[in-house]
């Protein structure tokens, strides 16, 4: 099985990663379109791509995944990333763009179904009364920016983030805190849908409830309901999951 050349090195912008990483696909796509590779062609590992490109480790994979998403690649457990079609999919430029959204979505909903259900059963444990005030004070927020339309982003990310604090775990606690930038990016877009921003503020206040009443399972349960609910709007916007 033959193997393809690692790419010259590429003098990238340094801006967010969820850009760089398209800028490496569409660079690792404009090679393999110039090169015409076999199919089954293994193309350089993560490591050599990070030292030929001077990225991380995160943004090889996204970059990867995307072109996977497209068909142009495969990616095989243990073994790296190898060429089906470099001609794949519709036009590189939107077509990037949209197979990353993909991508990051999936990842995201993944990890946030695994954290923030068990984060809501035990902030339902042990919250504290300064706790419940500060979800209170997300959940008022979000009513008043309603109330005079504006943007409820901020305030709907904090919900999520002060339940994190709840939970009273310092990890868990931060991976709900990481997700925040993929949420602040999604937010507006999600809030352009009508009757979204009534419905996720009702939602919230459906969560914190059984958090406020202290009952861990019905926490839990209307985490995920609100959750697998998000996907739903997210498909709504051309993000499968």
């Amino acid at each position: 099985m033959s193997e393809l050349s690692r790419p010259p090195e590429l003098a990238l912008v340094r801006v967010t990663r969820s850009k760089l990483a398209e800028s490496v696909a569409k660079q690792l796509l404009a090679e393999l379109r110039e090169k015409q590779p076999e199919a089954g062609t293994r193309i350089p590992s993560e490591r050599e791509l990070m030292t030929a490109l001077g990225v991380g480790r995160s943004t090889i994979r996204e970059a990867i995944n995307g072109l996977a998403m497209l068909g142009v690649l495969e990616t095989r457990h243990g073994q790296g990333a190898f060429v089906i079609d470099p001609f794949a999919g519709v036009e590189p430029p939107l077509a990037i763009g949209a197979a990353l959204a993909r991508g990051i979505t999936r990842d995201l909903f993944e990890a946030r179904l695994l954290v923030e259900v068990n984060v809501a059963r035990l902030a339902a444990e042990r919250r504290t009364d300064v706790d419940l005030r500060e979800i209170e004070q997300a959940l008022t927020d979000h009513e008043a920016a309603l109330a005079g339309g504006a943007s409820a982003v901020e305030p709907s990310v904090r919900l999520h983030r002060t339940i994190g604090v709840a939970a009273h775990n310092e990890i868990l606690s931060s991976f709900v805190t990481s997700f925040g930038q993929a949420m602040d990016e999604r937010g507006p877009i999600l809030e352009a849908l009508p009757g979204f921003r009534e419905w996720e503020l009702e939602q919230h206040r459906s969560v914190f409830e059984p958090i406020a009443s202290s009952d861990p399972d019905l926490a839990a349960e209307r985490m995920r309901t609100h959750l697998d609910a998000v996907v739903g709007y997210h498909e709504r916007i051309g993000l499968p999951i």
